[in-house]
């Protein structure tokens, strides 16, 4: 049973691994990339968003923190937390109306990002984390 549980502990590692990953990846895209916080700001406008610009920078600095958080596996709940908020916010005013399928905008990839973000938030950060390194049941 002790081999089922750590096997349980790797495979939160390696979803937050994979979901900062993403996140960061998505993040820097939004804040780094040639005309990516402009077109993240100009995105926004078209679709109705209040303070496009305030709500890009929101978006884009909790996409790529949250992602740097979850890889280190520091405040990885609180860092899942805010990223369900992100991926909800997403979902309802961006996804849902394109449908499932991501090839057409749908919502597909949101949700798998949903449920691994949630996965975290209940379980916390795995066996393998800079929080687990301090010791400090707080960080994670």
């Amino acid at each position: 049973m002790a081999n089922n549980n750590n096997l349980s502990k790797f495979s939160l590692t390696i979803l937050r691994l994979v979901l900062g990953i993403i996140f960061v990846y998505h993040g820097y895209m939004k804040l780094f990339a040639p005309g990516g916080f402009k077109g993240t700001v100009g995105f926004f406008t078209s679709i109705g968003i209040p303070l496009p610009i305030y709500s890009a920078l929101i978006v884009s600095v909790v996409e790529f923190f949250g992602g740097v958080l979850l890889i280190l596996g520091v405040l990885s709940r609180l860092s899942s937390l805010l990223l369900i908020i992100d991926m909800l916010v997403a979902l309802f005013v961006v996804h849902l109306k394109n449908g499932f399928s991501v090839s057409k905008g749908g919502y597909e990839f949101v949700l798998i990002l949903l449920a691994g973000l949630f996965v975290i938030l209940v379980n916390g950060p795995g066996s393998f984390s800079i929080g687990k390194m301090f010791k400090n049941k707080k960080l994670h």
